[in-house]
């Protein structure tokens, strides 16, 4: 059925191409919330953080760019954002994929179907808006809606020549040198953008050695608008990026994080992340009547990563077995660190593992939306289809590596690889909405429908195994305007997150409500929000970095109930003339608990008893901003503080089990322009240098970032 409609709806699309016309940027679509207006309406909760938001603190880490949302969970892990860990609402935050993440309004994480993990997501800085979609309304951008949406919204093309260069420089030789071009060549408007970022890293390597990263990133936007009886709109956008990163997964001991938080163990002098990512998306609009309008999006993405990291020890414990009780383990430990030297025994040789993968994503998106009326009802009707495919190829090469004299030796031994496979994953997706407005009430009706069709060819085992998903999920939303200040709001919707090609689990369902009020007058904004997820069927995923499974195994945990409310305020004060105090306020509390009580080979469960918390799901998260804004300067203070987190499912003291530490930490930023050309800034991160583990997956203890002090000095021509 979907797939005729689909079939039906790209035909119409390429025959009204094929008749262009006149357009307007609206019909690119680039955006999914819109402005903080607009969201002050919606009968459901989203934020949008536009382009002076970003700037403040100047962040290449979307984790941070993030944390001024509230029911947004982040998981750190090298300090600077390269491999995101983003959850909503519950949603697992590992990897980011249990949530949808576009790029102007496309899909853009390499694999959403096949393999959800976000080991990429674009360069943050080149951004104009973050867009975060939760409550009822998120359903329409799937395939994960358990939790929310993420939309990356690019620059637009400016229509006459624009040129802007940006140059920064800081601790840990961190250099940032990006820009944009912008002109127009006859009736066609472009835009070239580039940026190229990189470090010596905070981190200290035992023996000597980089820890920083180097990423490059190029992006091409040609855009046209054509004269005729209708309006129409044809964009074009091409990109690359690489990056070539020092990183690895090896953390440290309790007892060495205390002593050192930034050092490095020898054993992870062979980490090295590699990686390219091709990106080309044609869209095009049309506002074919008064009350009709059609956007078609066609994507295509190339993915290839590499990552030689150490993953263990051939035969012996697990590198978290060390590293949680290096006493136990004195041999193990003292190979990691290079004290003593390997024997020729598979026991003193360490696992250096390449973990090569490619992907590619693909396919087409058309939505429709209608305007009309039915007696007093105005009807805002929207409809999508899409067709995806995505792919990848896996292929897991072990090394065996002898230490000596604190230097790692390849012991010359042929070894198996670890994982061959090729997963992939065809699907066909359907959304409705209708969004009905009779007076000061707004009423959103939804529905999504998934064909999702997964195949995994395991090369090493010679075994294929497929699996069909189908899946169809409503949601519902209100929002009543009381008085031109006060709103309230209500919504309930059905999440879904598939399973992964070829798996034996169940896909993850789950029934969300959220329900709350909003104030945006002359005393400023608030929007307090409390929301409830019931997890019917909770799904992990293993990966490469846990014990006692396979990569890309899949575990169900039952029913889990998770709960929260969240709050936002802002207001500004004339303190004089030219003048302004502002100040903003997010905070999160949410609790979670297992319904069931089971046994789990997935390592981040274990032994679950009914009532026990989710891990990596802080209690209260939540950020403070001070800023003093003039006509011609602006000073802002941003404070963030999370509680304490479980990294193992438990209930009562989180002391008592594996966790993370509790933190605050503050940033100030400044900015001066100079004039109408020239615009100077000034950020301290982390000002009180503090340290804490952020997390002790995969091995062992990790630390947020230290104490950085950056400058940067931008011209507009």
């Amino acid at each position: 059925m979907i797939k005729k409609l689909t079939s039906t709806l790209l035909f119409f699309s390429v025959f009204q191409m094929c008749n262009a016309s006149g357009a307007n940027n609206d019909l690119a679509e680039i955006v999914v919330v819109g402005s903080m207006s607009d969201v002050s309406t919606v009968p459901g909760s989203g934020v949008a953080i536009d382009l002076e938001q970003l700037e403040r603190f100047d962040y290449i880490d979307l984790h941070q760019v993030l944390s001024s949302v509230p029911g947004v969970y982040v998981r750190e892990e090298d300090g600077y954002g390269l491999r995101p860990n983003i959850g909503i609402r519950g949603a697992v935050a590992e990897r980011s994929q249990k949530i949808t993440i576009m790029e102007d309004g496309i899909l853009i994480t390499p694999a959403p179907y096949s393999a959800p993990a976000a080991y990429y997501v674009p360069n943050i800085s080149r951004m104009q808006a973050v867009e975060v979609l939760k409550g009822p309304s998120a359903i329409r951008h799937g395939p994960h809606t358990v939790g929310g949406a993420v939309n990356l919204v690019t620059a637009d093309v400016r229509p006459s020549r624009f040129a802007e260069i940006d140059v920064s420089y800081g601790s840990d030789a961190f250099y940032q040198l990006q820009g944009i071009y912008s002109d127009q060549f006859e009736d066609t408007d472009f835009s070239l953008d580039f940026a190229t970022l990189g470090t010596d890293g905070f981190k200290s390597l035992d023996g000597g050695g980089g820890t920083g990263f180097v990423k490059n990133e190029v992006n091409l936007k040609v855009q046209r608008e054509f004269n005729g009886k209708r309006d129409h709109l044809l964009s074009i956008k091409a990109g690359w990026a690489d990056e070539d990163a020092d990183e690895t997964y090896l953390g440290l001991s309790d007892e060495d994080f205390e002593t050192n938080p930034v050092r490095r163990y020898r054993a992870s002098q062979l980490a090295k992340f590699k990686s390219d990512h091709t990106t080309l998306h044609l869209i095009h609009g049309v506002q074919w009547n008064n009350a009709l309008r059609i956007n078609t999006k066609a994507y295509w993405h190339r993915f290839n990563r590499e990552w030689n990291k150490l993953d263990g020890f051939i035969e012996g414990p697990t590198l978290q077995s060390v590293l949680a009780n290096p006493e136990l383990f004195v041999s193990q430990y003292q190979l990691i660190k290079g004290e003593r030297n390997s024997t020729e025994t598979d026991a003193d040789t360490l696992d250096v593992t390449n973990n090569d993968r490619s992907f590619t994503s693909s396919g087409v998106q058309v939505t429709a939306h209608y305007e009309f009326e039915t007696g007093a009802l105005d009807h805002q009707l929207s409809s999508g289809l899409r067709y995806h495919f995505d792919e990848v190829d896996r292929e897991h090469r072990l090394a065996g590596y002898l230490m000596a004299d604190g230097i790692m030796n390849l012991d010359g031994k042929i070894r198996d690889p670890k994982v061959f496979n090729h997963a992939e994953t065809e699907a066909w997706s359907l959304f409705v909405e209708d969004e009905i407005m009779i007076g000061s009430l707004t009423i959103n009706l939804g529905g999504r429908l998934e064909e999702i069709q997964g195949e995994l060819e395991n090369k090493l085992a010679v075994l294929e195994t497929n699996n069909d998903q189908d899946s169809m999920t409503l949601g519902a939303g209100a929002h009543w305007q009381v008085t031109d200040s006060i709103g309230l709001l209500v919504g309930a919707y059905e999440g879904f997150s598939p399973a992964a090609p070829g798996s034996g689990a169940e896909p993850e369902e789950t029934t969300n409500y959220e329900y709350g009020a909003r104030y945006d007058g002359g005393l400023g904004r608030l929007e307090i929000i409390g929301f409830f997820s019931d997890y019917g069927n909770l799904l992990g995923r293993c990966r490469v970095s846990d014990a006692g499974c396979n990569p890309g195994q899949e575990f169900n945990g039952g029913s889990v109930e998770i709960a929260g409310a969240e709050l936002t305020g802002s207001r500004s004060f004339a303190v004089n003339e030219g003048l302004a105090l502002e100040v903003s306020l997010v905070y999160t509390y949410t609790e979670s608990a297992f319904q069931e009580s089971f046994f789990s080979q997935f390592s981040q469960w274990g032994l679950v008893r009914k009532g026990d918390g989710l891990p990596y799901l802080p209690a209260h998260r939540g950020q403070l901003q001070v800023g003093l804004v003039a006509d011609r300067w602006r000073v802002w203070t941003s404070v963030n503080a999370q509680s304490q987190m479980r990294e193992e499912a438990g209930k009562g003291d989180v002391d008592l089990g594996l966790h993370a530490d509790r933190f605050t930490t503050v940033d100030v930023s400044g900015v001066w322009v100079i004039d109408d050309h020239w615009e100077a800034q000034f950020r301290v991160k982390n000002v009180l240098d503090e340290s804490a583990v952020v997390s002790h997956r995969p091995y062992g203890a990790r630390p947020n970032r230290t104490r950085s002090v950056m400058g940067s000095i931008k011209y507009i021509f």
